[in-house]
């Protein structure tokens, strides 16, 4: 299945951009990060305190799990009609894990960030430039760093059930993609877990802040436009 690209979602993509106009206090925080680095934990901390963050509902070929409803959990399709939304441009982005595929699209980001709302998302790193292409200064990006590469091995050693190479080229591949984390707009060495969610809670506050973000209220002081 080839990879889908901004370019290739064009109208669709247009269409989600028209409909968040009407939201400029909307916005989206992708962290990534390699695998092993706790970015998927750190999203999930966060969204215990954060009430107005909303998590983006993926879509995935794979089955739902015991206790998953589909809609909530994750949209549970059939590869065909996942070939379909990526064929008409539906997906932002899409990978294939473990022999099922999954893909963020656009009815899903649209229903994350309506209403002014903060949409967050962990991705793998090869995500990252399609979520900036996509959205552009509406995707604040975040990278997830381990305090050093010792700790990184250590965490996916803990979590190992392959053989002894393919752990090694699992650490190879995550070293090399610790290389993209200048591309993102912020850095988070996830020491301390505690350290870490107030670190991107202090992101995203700094975000909510920006002045193109802050129209409604200054619409209210009748400042808007001026």
């Amino acid at each position: 299945m080839e990879q889908a690209t901004p370019k290739d979602n064009v109208p669709a993509l247009k269409a989600l951009l028209e409909k968040l106009s009407q939201d400029p206090s909307a916005f989206a925080v992708i962290v990534a990060g390699p695998s092993g680095v706790g970015k998927t934990t750190l999203c999930r901390e966060l969204l215990k305190t954060e009430s107005d963050a909303q998590r983006c509902v993926t879509t995935t070929t794979r089955p739902a799990r015991m206790g998953e409803v589909d809609g909530v959990e994750r949209h549970f399709v059939s590869l065909e009609t996942f070939e379909n939304m990526l064929r008409n441009g539906a997906l932002i982005e899409h990978a294939e894990v473990h022999g099922h595929f999954y893909g963020a699209s656009l009815d899903a980001v649209y229903a994350a960030m309506k209403d002014g709302r903060m949409m967050l998302m962990d991705v793998d790193v090869q995500g990252v430039s399609s979520w900036q292409k996509s959205l552009g200064d509406r995707c604040v990006t975040v990278f997830v760093l381990p305090p050093s590469l010792q700790i990184l091995e250590e965490r996916l050693a803990s979590r190992q059930t392959e053989t002894e190479s393919t752990f090694q080229l699992r650490m190879k591949n995550a070293i090399e993609e610790l290389h993209q984390a200048p591309l993102c707009d912020y850095i988070i060495v996830n020491d301390q877990l505690c350290d870490s969610v107030a670190d991107l809670k202090a992101i995203i506050q700094t975000e909510r802040r920006r002045a193109s973000r802050m129209q409604a209220y200054l619409s209210h002081l009748g400042l808007a436009g001026m």
